[in-house]
């Protein structure tokens, strides 16, 4: 994969959900069971159900970064091309 602005903010979605899915995954182990959030058996199933989901997740993130990089590429686009029009007086 290329290292760009685009793919950076894919891989941050990713992670940010990977890590919000284990984080509640934890809390809910650690409330059902005699375990705590820090205990390895409790971190180490909530990480792969996270990683899991978003790896499922993935194509749904990666069209939203789509289409905000897109929205932001047009934008610039035209207030460039603003900024650099002739005046006329």
């Amino acid at each position: 994969m290329e290292f760009t602005p685009r793919n950076a903010a894919k891989y941050v979605a990713k992670a940010i959900v990977h890590g919000t899915v284990a984080k509640h995954v934890s809390h809910v182990i650690a409330d059902h069971t005699r375990f705590e959030d820090d205990d390895m058996i409790v971190e180490i199933p909530s990480h792969m159900v996270g990683w899991y989901v978003s790896d499922k997740l993935k194509p749904i993130t990666d069209t939203m970064v789509d289409k905000a990089a897109d929205y932001i590429a047009a934008k610039r686009s035209k207030r460039n091309t603003t900024e650099t029009a002739p005046t006329e007086k």
